[in-house]
């Protein structure tokens, strides 16, 4: 009986050590910085990189360090998020070791999950550019990166450029 559920284990922990397969098409460097920049006319380099800021504070970031000399704005959001994966291991570790897996073990289940944000901002000929580059991270309790994945999601970045937006109204109407 012990053979079989330790089996069981092994096969489950591989099973889920292996995942889903990602059949999402690749996107070419272009297509990328597409998404990831945004042009706005007539609006100041500093309004922007302001706006940026404010917006990336919105979110909950924090920042990490900026230069607006350079237009530069380096961020992180982390939360923490309980590992289903994990949880379901250490509960059967936990039984097939009479508890002492428990006791004895790091019971820790958490994950941080953590995105870093390198943005820049240029003026060229009076428009001026931001370009958003995001990074999604999730670690595990003694903080080793798990997985590592830049974000490719349009509507993410769309959502940033519209805070921006609204940023850059207030700041250009209410002087």
């Amino acid at each position: 009986m012990k053979q079989i559920l330790k089996l069981l284990l092994v096969s489950l922990v591989a099973l889920l050590s292996v995942g889903c397969s990602s059949t999402k098409p690749q996107m070419s460097t272009l297509e990328v910085r597409s998404m990831q920049t945004k042009e706005y006319e007539n609006t100041s380099d500093l309004v922007v990189y302001k706006a940026l800021i404010n917006a990336l504070l919105d979110r909950e970031f924090i920042l990490k360090s900026s230069d607006s000399n350079a237009g530069v704005v380096l961020a992180n959001y982390t939360t923490t998020k309980l590992n289903g994966t994990e949880v379901l291991t250490k509960a059967l570790a936990t039984y097939l070791t009479f508890g002492l897996n428990w006791i004895f073990g790091d019971n820790n289940m958490d994950d941080s999950l953590s995105i870093d944000v390198s943005a820049n901002v240029t003026q060229l000929q009076g428009i001026t550019k931001v370009r958003i580059n995001a990074i999604a991270k999730r670690m595990n309790s003694e903080g080793e990166i798990l997985e590592s994945e830049m974000i490719v999601a349009p509507e993410y970045y769309q959502d940033i450029f519209e805070q921006i937006e609204k940023s850059v109204f207030l700041e250009q109407n209410l002087d």
